[in-house]
């Protein structure tokens, strides 16, 4: 189907969230290689459910007590680590802040004035216990952090900032309620002009995924919950919008659970016509609530066999959702001698072939052999394939044929390899897939989609999860 003049118009801004991406891996190549960073880790399966029933979707909405729910909803707090988007890593040498009201520096008498722009670095000597915690006086004003670069310019944040000092440097966390958290969120994570019922659907799937991480508390060690990278939700990349601030007004509070907790709501940019569950990186049994979707309206194939996977990604199935998208099918050549580069580490010589050992339910590579001259090895999850196929400096080539260079890991793992030869020589392998990121829960435009068909943002939720309800979230 055709996207709207208004989704044409911002795919800007989807791609702006995907080059933030990808510009976080190109820093962790050239830092550490670390793993799986902006990778969110797994979940589950089920059937494929291609027309939804909202009423199959239990909720606590629409009766008394849910009202009085929603009414007494109370959003908890939410502390989250600060990045940078020029740099890797989360210590920074030194912090800037500025605000319109004067900042209070708490457990002191000392004040920022307002309209003055200060300094700290390492050696100031307000640290108190190694912290300083900054507070507007008028909580309206925020406070500015312009050491910070991020794709908005210099971010404003709401309620406090703390600054810790450490012997690796000094890094930032800010503490708001997560209501305010999740509106720079949303327009962060998915462009503002979509339709108000996508913007919803991914204002529940951010509240779900935030109060998942509040509970397991995995940044415990920086004082934080999450990160405002793509390790786990874009934060304040983009600053809030009338229609995302909308988008979490009209669900406040709602979260969906499976089991009464709070499911880990994954989502990604663009599908290649199916999506998968959690098995792309553990390769055993999926969470209950993720299923494998097929995105078209003809009859779904069993995607997992080459022969099958090879017929669907080499066509342009017009009944799936995003075959109008940028991202549906794209293809590049990586040269031998990158691959080369790229196996090294492994010790089994040069390039040979490669062989798909499993596919998801979806289609996804989840087991990839690699056979060089002195050997083989296999990778067992999407993001090590991913990031082995490197495509940096690269050209790839879109599903409108536009090209672009500027990218770190392959788009995706559903896709097909053949061998390239000049004469009897191996020269490199050619890519055929569709798709951006994992594939793992809700695609972004294919909610769009949805949402433009007529689609509320419970049926878009319950067309990606399953065995889910929606709830209203505990402080």
């Amino acid at each position: 189907m055709e996207p709207t003049a208004e989704r044409k118009e911002d795919a800007t801004a989807m791609e702006e969230r995907l080059e933030l991406e990808q510009q976080m891996y190109r820093q962790m190549d050239a830092s550490s290689g670390a793993a799986s960073a902006g990778q969110t880790e797994p979940e589950p399966s089920a059937e494929a459910v291609n027309t939804p029933e909202v009423s199959d979707v239990p909720e606590n909405t629409g009766t008394p007590e849910a009202a009085g729910a929603a009414e007494n909803y109370q959003a908890p707090l939410i502390r989250i680590l600060l990045t940078d988007n020029s740099k890797s890593g989360y210590y920074q040498e030194s912090v800037t802040v500025s605000s319109s009201s004067a900042i209070h520096l708490e457990g002191s008498d000392l004040t920022i004035p307002a309209g003055t722009s200060e300094t700290i670095t390492n050696g100031d000597g307000r640290f108190m216990d190694g912290k300083i915690v900054l507070t507007p006086e008028d909580p309206s004003a925020g406070i500015t952090v312009s050491s910070l670069q991020k794709a908005q310019g210099p971010p404003v944040y709401e309620g406090s900032l703390e600054i810790y000092l450490t012997d690796q440097g000094i890094y930032l966390v800010n503490e708001v309620n997560l209501e305010s958290y999740l509106k720079y969120v949303v327009p962060s994570e998915m462009p503002a002009s979509y339709a108000a019922e996508a913007l919803k659907a991914q204002a529940v799937c951010a509240r779900t995924y935030a109060c998942r991480q509040i509970q397991d508390a995995s940044l415990e060690d920086y004082h934080a919950h999450v990160d405002d990278s793509v390790s786990f939700q874009v934060y304040n990349n983009i600053a809030r919008q009338e229609a995302t601030d909308q988008a979490v007004d009209d669900t406040a509070g709602q979260i969906m659970t499976c089991g009464g907790e709070p499911i880990t709501a994954y989502f990604f940019s663009t599908s290649c016509g199916y999506t998968s569950t959690n098995e792309v990186w553990s390769g055993g049994s999926s969470e209950e609530y993720l299923k494998s979707v097929y995105l078209g309206s003809d009859d779904r194939e069993d995607v997992q066999t080459e022969e099958v996977f090879a017929s669907f990604i080499q066509q342009k199935d017009e009944s799936d959702l995003e075959s109008s998208d940028g991202w549906y099918r794209w293809s590049v050549t990586l040269p031998a001698e990158a691959l080369n580069q790229r196996i090294e580490k492994y010790q089994i010589g040069t390039i040979q072939s490669f062989q798909v050992l499993k596919r998801s339910s979806g289609g996804a590579v989840s087991s990839l052999q690699v056979t060089g001259s002195q050997g083989s090895t296999t990778l067992d999850n999407e993001y090590a394939i991913r990031e082995l196929l490197s495509v940096k400096g690269i050209a790839v080539t879109k599903n409108d044929g536009s090209v672009t260079e500027d990218m770190y890991l392959l788009p995706s793992a559903y896709f097909i390899c053949s061998a390239v030869y000049n004469g009897s020589s191996l020269t490199g392998f050619s890519f055929l897939g569709g798709g951006y990121g994992h594939g793992v829960g809700m695609s972004q435009n294919g909610a769009a989609h949805l949402a433009e068909q007529g689609y509320g943002w419970q049926d878009i939720l319950k067309y990606f999860y399953e065995n889910i309800q929606l709830e209203t979230a505990q402080a």
